[in-house]
């Protein structure tokens, strides 16, 4: 028989076929499929002993032409061994039954066990799922109790603090020299917490606001960067230098032609404030010198339009912003920090006074801020999550817990943009909808996790240097896009004390969280 060496052979596969089972086998699996490969034997002697009653044989050395020939009889071309087939395909079915009925299942707890032990610290955050309703509620609870800021209420001081501030520049404007001989201050921009919509009732948190600066008449800015290869720089140095106007000086005379007049030509009546004495270090915009200038700009601006307020303005000290406080008549302060930023060719990036990653800076060193593109991408995730996502929540609770640390006020190292970043990368990595309010706790936890990793790997990447997964509606240099990702937490790595002060602050953080979100227990 032609097929006789074949089913033969199905047979032998089906005995000696392993089984798919895990690499742990306990005893009682064991002794099952001891039995199973016995009565398997069994079976095969049984066929084997029928196959040779039968005669047919199996010879390896057989051509392919001999296993074409046939013991059928001629003349009736039928074939007597059906229900060898029959028996054949049940033993198929009955291993692939047994298989799959008696497969222990896979313990995910033994894989688990290694990330349990790593996580230790942190474990006491873990979400179990019939406890997130209950925490849900506290969370929610707690959130309105200390945290919350009515969203009219925000939106509407937003508008008043950047109505305020373009007043006060247009009054700065008013009170520059009238050869133009100093910066060109353009209309604010509200960046940061509260433009982006994570602001908290803290009352010394500051609306911040970006301020363009143009060069005046007859001046230029040029942006100085160490960029290397593939590898982006985070700060820069500012160049100014003088353009010839003479043509505008002789048709229209509102200019003076630095460039070709000597400073000693120049009477001072109508030289004015030359930009490079007041705001240079060696030809250099210097940001302490700038913005002092501003400062004592606005002081001489503010009673131009103080009959329009009915509130004090008191100046607060800084090198790095022009820091206001406006008094209301009513008992109610708010902040406002001024950044001065010259924009970097025709992007969106501007080198400020001070930039989220780094409170101060010195000198002529610039620091790169990408406050517009964050705000940008705030707006378009808003269009994308849920009606009432928690996404400014989680971190609205994180900021409140930090600034109510012990560590608070003492040079804390880990930020509110640290946090913002950790944020922002799970809002680009996860879908929208897991973002719903229902999912509070949820993600608080995720934003913690992805805190404590980054802090035990001593790598946060920032989140837009480097990002080729950037949407396209949040507008970057393709250079800086494509660049070599930055670590911020790249002075972690280089000062171990740092780093640990940086761990104790989160544990503080984490300890806070842990207690608000057990606290319905007790």
């Amino acid at each position: 028989m032609a097929l006789g060496p074949l089913i033969f052979l199905a047979v032998l596969a089906l005995v000696h076929h392993p089984l798919m089972v895990s690499d742990h086998t306990d005893s009682a699996t064991l002794g099952r499929l001891q039995e199973h490969e016995k009565l398997m034997e069994m079976e095969m002697g049984r066929l084997q002993t029928e196959l040779d009653q039968k005669g047919w044989s199996w010879d390896p050395r057989q051509s392919r032409e001999d296993w074409g020939t046939t013991d059928v009889a001629a003349e009736d071309g039928t074939w007597d061994g059906w229900h060898y087939v029959g028996l054949v395909i049940l033993i198929l079915f009955g291993c692939c039954r047994h298989t799959i009925e008696k497969e222990p299942s896979y313990d995910s707890s033994t894989d688990s066990s290694s990330t349990t032990t790593n996580e230790e610290d942190y474990d006491d955050t873990d979400m179990e799922p019939e406890y997130d309703e209950p925490k849900q509620k506290m969370l929610e609870a707690f959130y309105d109790q200390h945290v919350d800021l009515e969203t009219s209420d925000l939106s509407n001081m937003c508008d008043f603090v950047e109505s305020f501030v373009n007043d006060l520049l247009e009054a700065c404007r008013g009170a520059l020299p009238y050869q133009n001989t100093l910066p060109v201050l353009e209309n604010c921009i509200g960046v940061d917490s509260a433009f982006e919509g994570w602001h908290t009732q803290k009352p010394s948190k500051a609306f911040r606001v970006l301020v363009p600066v143009l060069p005046p008449k007859g001046h230029s800015f040029h942006i100085e960067t160490s960029e290397s290869e593939g590898a982006p720089s985070t700060h820069g140095h500012i160049l100014v230098e003088t353009e010839c106007v003479c043509k505008r000086e002789r048709l229209l005379g509102d200019v003076v032609c630095f460039l070709h007049h000597p400073e000693q030509e120049l009477s001072s009546d109508k030289q004015g404030i030359f930009l490079v004495h007041v705001l240079c270090t060696s030809s250099h915009l210097d940001v302490e010198k700038t913005i002092h200038w501003f400062q004592g700009l606005v002081g001489k601006a503010w009673p131009r339009i103080q009959p329009k307020y009915n509130l004090d303005l008191v100046p607060q000290p800084s090198n790095s912003t022009c820091r206001l406080k406006l008094a209301f008549r009513s008992g109610r302060s708010v902040s406002i920090d001024i950044i001065l930023g010259v924009q970097q060719g025709d992007s969106l990036v501007f080198l400020a006074t001070q930039a989220a990653e780094i409170d101060r800076l010195t000198g002529t060193v610039w620091q790169k801020s990408f406050a517009v593109q964050e705000l940008l991408f705030f707006k378009w995730v808003s269009q994308r999550v849920p009606e009432e996502s928690c996404h400014l929540k989680c971190l609205q609770i994180i900021i409140y817990f930090k600034e109510s640390s012990p560590s608070e006020g003492k040079n804390m190292v880990l930020t509110n943009y640290h946090y913002k970043t950790c944020l922002m990368h799970l809002l680009l990595f996860q879908p929208p909808l897991d973002w719903g309010p229902e999912s509070f706790a949820r993600r608080l936890q995720d934003i913690l996790l992805y805190m404590h990793t980054a802090l035990q790997e001593i790598y946060l990447q920032h989140f837009l240097i480097g990002n080729i997964s950037l949407p396209i509606q949040i507008p970057m240099p393709k250079a800086l896009r494509s660049a070599t990702p930055v670590n911020l937490f790249r002075h972690l790595a280089e000062d171990p004390k740092l780093h640990a002060k940086a761990m104790k602050e989160f544990a503080e953080v984490v300890q806070a969280v842990r207690a608000l979100l057990t606290g319905y227990r007790q």
